[in-house]
């Protein structure tokens, strides 16, 4: 499994190396788009219990939907809702019980929650990779910095429980050893884009928060996977499960960094 793992994950940042640098702007949207709406939307679709037909369904509505509001240039709505959204689920979070039945009895509000998750994330990623790729990897890697830090502090020090109802795993010694992972990041991230004064502490304090709110998208991306009674949220990438396992945390990364820099002048002209 471990052998596994680490093949995929070797892949993995290949691909996103090369599609983030190398494929102009069109073919990366379309490229970001099946990877978030198509395989993303199949993925969300069979979490909340839709059956195939309707998971098709499901994919070709993200889509069209996705892409009308992406050619008719009304992408900073789409995100801004986004944003409020996950505002939203920040507090949904705090109040899931795992015997609760607030979301087996409304159905309708998974579904609803995909479509205002997954689309604003595409549009956020296509907008900052016209903007500048290299912006798009510094926030891949800044969730993963969060990520990989949460999870070694977490294994050696962790004691209070973060969110015991949705992952037990996680702690906050964890996730105060991922934002210093992220703080790392972000100043070296800060450094190469040449941010200095006002612009340079705006900055950190974005990638700051950016970071710690990623954590949210591996929480409601949980909360699916437990109402589902799965492990994973797909098997596309052996050894790591599916899309969703992987950009949790981007999905709410993507719109929040967007729309903070575009409201900046750090972030200018995306």
């Amino acid at each position: 499994m471990l052998k596994q793992r680490v093949i995929t994950a070797i892949f993995l940042v290949l691909a996103v190396l090369a599609g983030v640098t190398l494929l102009p702007t069109p073919y990366f949207a379309i490229a970001s788009l099946v990877v978030v709406l198509a395989i993303g939307g199949w993925e969300w679709a069979r979490l909340i219990g839709l059956e195939a037909m309707q998971q098709a369904w499901a994919v070709i509505f993200l889509i069209v939907v996705g892409t009308l509001i992406y050619i008719t240039g009304v992408s900073w709505y789409a995100i801004a809702t986004g944003v409020v959204f996950w505002v939203t689920i920040l507090g949904l979070l705090t109040i899931y019980r795992q015997d609760s039945t607030f979301y087996s009895s409304r159905p309708w509000l998974l579904s609803l929650a995909g479509f205002l998750v997954l689309v604003p994330a595409w549009l956020a990623l296509a907008r900052l990779q016209a903007h500048d790729p290299m912006l798009v990897l510094y926030l891949i890697f800044l969730v993963a910095a969060m990520d990989t830090g949460a999870y070694f502090v977490g294994k050696a020090v962790g004691v209070t429980k973060l969110a015991p109802e949705l992952s037990p795993g996680k702690t906050r010694e964890g996730a105060k050893g991922g934002l210093a992972a992220a703080l790392l990041w972000a100043l070296l991230g800060a450094s190469y884009f040449g941010f200095t004064g006002i612009a340079w502490v705006y900055f950190l304090l974005l990638s700051l928060l950016v970071a710690a709110l990623s954590v949210a998208g591996d929480l409601f991306e949980s909360l699916l996977k437990r109402e589902a009674g799965q492990k994973d949220s797909g098997t596309i990438l052996p050894g790591h499960g599916g899309i969703l396992d992987r950009i949790d945390g981007l999905l709410v990364a993507l719109p929040v960094f967007v729309l903070g820099l575009s409201v900046s002048l750090v972030g200018r002209g995306i």
